[in-house]
């Protein structure tokens, strides 16, 4: 075995494991959430659920976003110092300007998926809701993600449909 084969192969097994943690982690924060006081009354009004480990669910998502956001952050810097001119092609594939795109597809999909957002109030919990930033920021998510998805549907067939493609040709 080769020193990338196991340091490769290191990787694949941290990554492995962390994953099963997380896994782990989600299925018994959400599970408590669901399964332990999830049915208890709201102090101010009995009507509402007031769930025992709403605070640890939240703190959880807190924690998992700003790793994510870390771990991005250290990942591409690390990659950035780590290239150089020689790997912007890849056996015939251009994968530094694959990676400049999607870069750039994905900040201006943020940018124009908030711009264009709705900022009309919601009702919650029969209150009206009227923050115009946060209604955005939810509207960009959820646009966003939908728009993403759908992009990554439509590679995955174009990819799919490459050796059809090559055969009328």
């Amino acid at each position: 075995m080769k020193l990338g084969e196991k340091r490769k192969w290191a990787a694949e097994r941290v990554s492995t494991y962390v994953l099963y943690v997380l896994a782990g982690l989600s299925v018994l924060v959400f599970g408590a959430f669901f399964a332990i006081g999830y049915h208890r009354p709201f102090d101010d009004d009995p009507r509402f659920n007031a769930p025992l480990f709403t605070n640890v669910l939240l703190v959880f998502m807190f924690l998992l976003l700003v790793t994510a956001i870390a771990v991005g952050i250290w990942s591409v810097m690390k990659s950035l110092r780590r290239r150089n001119k020689d790997e912007n092609v890849v056996n015939g594939v251009p994968v530094a300007r694959i990676s400049y795109g999607v870069a750039a597809f994905t900040v201006v999909l943020l940018l124009l998926t908030f711009l264009l957002g709705s900022s009309s109030s919601i009702l919650i919990n029969a209150i009206p809701y009227a923050d115009t930033f946060w209604l955005k920021a939810a509207d960009m998510f959820v646009w966003s993600s939908g728009v993403m998805l759908l992009s990554g549907l439509a590679a995955v067939v174009f990819g799919y449909t490459r050796y059809y493609r090559k055969e009328k040709k």
